[in-house]
């Protein structure tokens, strides 16, 4: 038995309540939960934007230390302290072999109905199924993974620093750094300066971007930008792509990250990108097109490229993010903004949704 924080009906109150939780299985692990971020994509689901099937423990971004490992596992053992991924790929099939973890199938089962690969959930509530978000499930004081969801790291890790990397400090520095490819002396610009856009603010910094514009709404989240590497801050608005011309010789920006996900911030992050350029989608959700391709992309000779996840490598690159951090390259601690106790995960979620600060994160 454990205790999870449940939603039953979208936009309903989560309740916290005790459900049962099984043992692992073969290729399974049991994680006691020590922190779990609240992240945009729990907000959707949790307010009804994002459809999701019911009676479901949210949480994606979490980290914690193994408690018990199933059969066939060799790599971890108790009392280990991992960061939670929700893409855990098979290393076998045709994207892996081509380095290509983040698009593998073998996760879609886990992103699309909330199981384990296989279809199963190892949370019930009196008998009945429950679903774990993304097959992580990590508002919950335990959950049961599979052992590739659960990478190890060092213990001198801050934990709730070390959540962060699951999900928003992967995805927002893989979309720079992977997707969009920066490379040392461009120019990038990066629309929405969450928990996302923030790291790939960070990213673009590492990869060696010189010129660093960040839009937002939020004066608080432009200051935190600055702080990590932002040379210049625009308040996100109708004129933003006429300033970001003017701040880039009216050329435009090499690289454009666009993490907000909204209609009209896709557009203007096209409209950003020099003729040639590349704009990066991370945050556009359903129903979010781009007008008039012709004039805007193709003649323009300009890239647009989807972001999974940062087009991440979890075995591989959360292991080098843990070392950025402790060099002092990578900033995590600036990044949780305020901590909840597990009793108040919902005052959490509220927080999120009011896009306060850069992460809320949950503490055991």
């Amino acid at each position: 038995m454990t205790e999870a924080a449940l939603l039953e009906k979208a936009g309903s109150a989560l309740r916290i309540t005790e459900i049962t939780l099984a043992d692992p299985g073969p290729g399974e692990v049991v994680v006691e939960v020590r922190a779990t971020g609240v992240c945009q994509s729990d907000v959707g689901v949790f307010t009804g934007k994002l459809p999701a099937p019911v009676p479901l423990v949210l949480g994606h971004e979490g980290a914690g230390v193994v408690v018990e490992v199933g059969d066939g596992v060799e790599d971890l053992k108790s009392g280990d302290q991992v960061v939670l991924s929700w893409l855990a790929s098979c290393g076998s099939c045709f994207y892996c072999q081509r380095a290509e973890q983040h698009l593998c199938g073998r996760p879609r089962t886990m992103l699309g109905a909330h199981t384990m690969v296989d279809g199963s959930t190892r949370m019930s509530l009196d008998g009945a199924p429950v679903r774990q978000f993304c097959g992580l499930g990590s508002f919950s004081q335990r959950t049961v993974v599979p052992a590739g969801a659960a990478i190890k790291i060092p213990d001198d890790i801050p934990i709730a620093s070390a959540a962060l990397l699951g999900c928003g400090v992967l995805t927002g520095f893989g979309a720079a750094v992977h997707t969009g490819d920066v490379r040392v002396g461009d120019t990038v610009v990066v629309v929405g300066c969450g928990g996302v856009g923030l790291n790939a603010v960070q990213g673009a910094r590492i990869a060696g971007a010189t010129t660093i514009i960040a839009i937002d709404v939020h004066a608080d989240r432009l200051a935190l930008a600055t702080e990590l590497g932002a040379t210049h801050t625009l308040t996100a608005g109708s004129d933003v792509v006429k300033q970001v011309q003017a701040l880039t010789g009216r050329r435009g920006a090499d690289v454009v990250i666009e993490v907000a996900g909204r209609h009209e911030t896709v557009q203007q992050a096209i409209a950003m990108s020099r003729r040639g350029g590349t704009t990066v989608l991370v945050g556009a959700g359903p129903g979010v097109g781009i007008d008039e391709v012709f004039g805007n992309v193709v003649m323009a000779g300009k890239t647009v490229k989807g972001c999974l996840y940062g087009s991440a490598h979890v075995k591989r690159d959360i292991p080098r993010l843990v070392e950025l951090y402790r060099s002092g390259t990578l900033h995590l601690d600036q990044l949780v903004t305020e901590t909840f106790a597990f009793a108040d995960i919902a005052k959490a979620v509220a927080y999120c949704a009011a896009e306060q600060g850069a992460r809320a994160v949950v503490v055991a």
